[in-house]
C-alpha cells in the first residue's frame, strides 16, 4: 500500500529586493524622461521666440523699403534692457498708418543684452550692428538675432560679422579741373551821387551856442532871534537848535553753530565701458576699478550680469572691504553665439554705498 502523496504546486513571485531595484529603476527613467520633456519645451520655446521676433524685425525693415520710409517715419524695434520681456514694433500694419504695437516673450524667456531701438531707413539699413539675446531661464543660455548694419538677420549664428571687416579709407581726390572753382567777376565801383540841397559840400554848419547854466543859490536856516525855541537856549538868539540824541545801544548777537553733516559714502566705476572680443587676444579680457570714498565699517564688493545672464566671466579682487577704498572688476569673455553683443553689470557693495554702478560690456565675435 502505497502511502498518500500530495503534489505540492510550485509557487513563483518577486522577492523585496527586486521589487524595490524594479521601482528605482523605473522612477530614473521617469524622472530622465520628465526632464528631457521640460528641457525639449524649453528648447522649442526659446527657438520659437527667437524666430518670431526675427520675423518682425524683418517685417519692419520690409515696410520701411515698402513705404520709402521719409525721417521720422522709419520702422524700428525696441528692447528695454536686460530681464525685460517686452519689445515694441513701429511700423504700418495695414491701417496705413506708422503705429507701434507692444508684443511679449513666453514665460521664462527675458532679453539679456542692453536696451536699443534699432530704426531702418528707407534702403532698409541700420545705423549699427547689433546682436539682441534672448536668455532662456530654464535652460540658462541665450539665443542671438543678430541684426547687421545693411539690415540682414540671423538666428542663432552672425553670418554677417560687421566687426570682422577692416574699415575702408577713402583716398581724397585732388586736381580735379571740375573742383576749380569758377572766379566771381568783380563790380564795378558806381559813381558818387550828387548831394541834393545845391549847398557846399564844403560848407561847415555853424554850432549853436550852449546857454551857461545859472547857479540857484541855498537857502540858509534863518534864526527866530527870540531865544525861545525848543532848544536848551535862554535867549541868546540861537533858538531853533535841536537836543543832541542819545544812541541806544545794540545788545550783541551770539550766533547758533551749525552742525556740519557727516559725508556721505559715494562710489564710482571707471572707466563706464569695455570693448571685448572673442576672437582677439588682446581684447579678450578687460577691467574696471571700483572705489568707495567716504565709507566707513566692512563691505561687501558683488559684480553680477543684469538679467541673471552668464554670458561673461567675472572676477572681483576683493571681496571685502573695510572703509574706504578700491576692488578691480575683471570680465573676461566667453566663446559662443549666445555670448556676443552689449551687456550691463551690475557693481554694488553690501550694505549700499550711494548707487549701484552699471559697467557696460560689448563684445564682438
Amino acid at each position: 500500500m502505497k502511502p498518500n502523496s500530495r503534489t505540492t504546486r510550485q509557487q513563483r513571485g518577486f522577492t523585496i529586493t527586486q521589487m524595490v531595484i524594479t521601482i528605482t529603476i523605473i522612477a530614473i527613467v521617469s524622472v530622465a524622461g520628465v526632464l528631457g520633456i521640460r528641457s525639449a519645451r524649453a528648447e522649442f520655446r526659446l527657438q520659437n521666440n527667437a524666430r518670431l521676433f526675427a520675423t518682425y524685425v524683418e517685417k519692419a525693415r520690409a515696410d520701411a523699403i515698402r513705404r520709402h520710409a521719409a525721417s521720422g517715419q522709419e520702422s524700428s524695434i525696441e528692447t528695454f534692457g536686460p530681464g525685460s520681456t517686452t519689445y515694441a514694433i513701429t511700423m504700418d500694419f495695414g491701417s496705413g498708418t506708422v503705429e507701434t504695437r507692444n508684443f511679449d516673450l513666453d514665460s521664462g524667456l527675458n532679453f539679456l543684452t542692453a536696451g536699443k531701438k534699432v530704426t531702418f531707413d528707407w534702403r532698409g539699413r541700420i545705423a549699427e550692428a547689433w546682436v539682441f539675446q534672448i536668455f532662456s531661464e530654464a535652460l540658462q543660455k541665450s539665443l542671438p538675432v543678430d541684426v547687421s548694419g545693411s539690415g540682414d538677420i540671423t538666428v542663432g549664428e552672425q553670418h554677417f560679422p560687421d566687426q570682422l571687416i577692416p574699415p575702408v579709407e577713402i583716398a581724397e581726390v585732388t586736381g580735379d579741373v571740375d573742383s576749380t572753382p569758377t572766379p566771381t567777376p568783380t563790380p564795378s565801383p558806381s559813381g558818387t551821387p550828387p548831394i541834393s540841397g545845391g549847398g557846399d559840400p564844403e560848407a561847415t554848419p555853424t554850432p549853436t551856442p550852449t546857454p551857461t547854466p545859472t547857479a540857484t543859490p541855498t537857502p540858509t536856516p534863518s534864526n527866530n532871534g527870540n531865544g525861545n525855541g525848543p532848544g536848551d537856549n535862554n535867549g541868546n538868539g540861537n533858538g531853533n537848535s535841536s537836543p543832541t540824541p542819545t544812541a541806544t545801544p545794540t545788545p550783541a548777537v551770539t550766533p547758533t553753530p551749525t552742525p556740519t553733516p557727516a559725508p556721505q559714502c559715494v562710489s564710482s566705476i571707471s572707466p563706464s565701458t569695455l570693448s571685448l572680443s572673442q576672437s582677439d587676444d588682446t581684447k579678450k579680457s578687460g577691467s574696471a576699478v571700483f572705489t568707495m570714498l567716504n565709507a566707513s565699517g566692512v563691505r561687501t564688493i558683488s559684480a553680477s550680469i543684469a538679467g541673471n545672464g552668464n554670458s561673461l566671466v567675472l572676477g572681483v579682487s576683493l571681496l571685502r572691504i573695510d572703509g574706504s577704498g578700491s576692488s578691480v572688476i575683471t570680465v573676461t569673455t566667453k566663446n559662443g553665439a549666445g555670448n556676443r553683443g552689449v551687456f550691463v553689470v551690475n557693481v554694488a557693495a553690501t550694505p549700499g554705498c550711494g548707487s549701484s554702478q552699471q559697467l557696460t560690456v560689448s563684445v564682438s565675435n
